[in-house]
């Protein structure tokens, strides 16, 4: 088999695995499972705040990959819910800092478990020692994959 056909399908298995784990079915059993309803997006910063601890909108959007005005609309609902707290910036009164409240932590560390649950069940038939391996290579492929692609394709 060419290079350029293991590519396509390390590419397609990529894929593959993107929408397993986040999809809109996976997103509905980990809700479902875990008994936390919440948007795709709420579930993205409150995850960034968990790893994270307090940071200004911008960096959270950045670290979500998420678009401002749709950042300032979650964090505004879950501000009100009482997941997250807002508070002015001791630096630059005009940014905001927005942190994990007590009942945002538990949420987040309850989804995390559930998700936990469900990929140690997609994995039990793995051996430690493959496990060990795919994270090693998975690794691998997040650190390479961040790398800039040329500016021209070039085919083989």
């Amino acid at each position: 088999m060419a290079r350029a056909d293991d590519l396509r399908r390390i590419e397609q298995a990529i894929i593959r695995i993107t929408r397993v784990g986040y999809g809109r079915e996976a997103a509905r059993i980990r809700a479902d499972r875990s008994g936390i309803h919440m948007s795709r997006p709420a579930i993205a910063i409150l995850s960034s705040l968990h790893a994270t601890g307090p940071v200004r909108l911008s960096a959270l959007a950045r670290r979500t990959d998420l678009e401002a005005p749709l950042i300032s609309r979650e964090v505004r609902d879950l501000t009100k819910d009482g997941y997250v707290r807002r508070s002015a910036d001791p630096t630059d009164g005009r940014a905001g800092i927005v942190e994990l409240t007590a009942k945002g932590r538990r949420t987040i560390e309850a989804y995390r478990t559930t998700t936990d649950v469900i990929v140690a069940e997609a994995f039990s038939e793995w051996s430690a020692a493959d496990l060990r391996q795919l994270a090693g290579l998975l690794e691998r492929v997040a650190k390479d994959s961040r790398k800039r692609p040329a500016a021209t394709v070039r085919t083989a």
